[in-house]
């Protein structure tokens, strides 16, 4: 690495970059956030946003002598999360063992630690979301006309006239009821008539399943990534040394 990397935090060389995630606790266990440089008195550490990451992100510069133990890529401290608060440790320290710049005249000092920071990319992960919808099967009632022919029977009555010949009534042979009595036959006759009437029958039914179908779908979206940008203009050569 060269003498012009420099920190985003604190402005100090980089001698290392941070290749492990190491998440910062309380000394409750809570997660504070994460830790993003280490100096050799002080770490730098970015707090995650709250709940679902809302919240305000805020930078501390906790003493190293705040960490009570390293669990692999866990830190704890020896305070919890109200006191980290109130130690107004927001600010980069002025004064620190990592502060001193280091002579140009002269050999550099051997350096009992050094910062790191960690650079960040995107990546898109995609997770499958399920959602409740509904299809709907309806019955509607639909009227229509129909026509249908039926065979319906009546009676009917027919008269046939033949002449009579026989002996002639007259005087006292004639009855009242032979002739002239104004005499009515009546003769019943049936006919059909229709009554309609509507009946319900099972013509069709229909069996609804459900089956899973499965498709590729294509996602996108734009990512962002840090690059380092280092500046070796001021660099300075041993060799250049007197």
């Amino acid at each position: 690495m060269t003498d012009t990397q420099r920190s985003p935090y604190t402005g100090r060389q980089v001698d290392e970059w941070l290749t492990e995630e190491i998440e910062l606790h309380d000394v409750d266990g809570d997660k504070i956030g994460d830790v993003v440089e280490i100096n050799p008195d002080f770490i730098v550490a970015e707090s995650d946003g709250g709940f679902l990451g809302l919240g305000e992100r805020r930078t501390y510069y906790i003493p190293r002598d705040q960490v009570a133990r390293e669990e692999g890529d866990d830190w704890y401290l020896s305070v919890d999360k109200d006191q980290i608060e109130s130690m107004n440790w927001t600010q980069a320290p002025t004064e620190s063992a990592w502060s001193q710049e280091h002579d140009l005249g002269a050999e550099p000092a051997v350096r009992q630690g050094g910062t790191r920071i960690r650079r960040y990319e995107e990546d898109l992960e995609a997770n499958t979301v399920q959602r409740e919808g509904e299809v709907v099967v309806e019955k509607n009632v639909v009227e229509e006309t129909r026509t249908i022919d039926v065979p319906v029977r009546r009676e009917e009555v027919h008269v046939e006239r033949r002449p009579v010949s026989g002996e002639s009534l007259s005087g006292e042979n004639l009855r009242d009821d032979q002739a002239f009595s104004g005499e009515s036959v009546r003769v019943p006759v049936m006919e059909e008539e229709i009554e309609v009437r509507k009946v319900a029958r099972p013509v069709e039914e229909i069996e609804i399943t459900k089956t899973q179908s499965e498709d590729t779908r294509h996602v996108e979206d734009t990512v962002r990534r840090e690059e380092f940008d280092v500046d070796e203009t001021n660099q300075v050569n041993k060799t250049d040394r007197r």
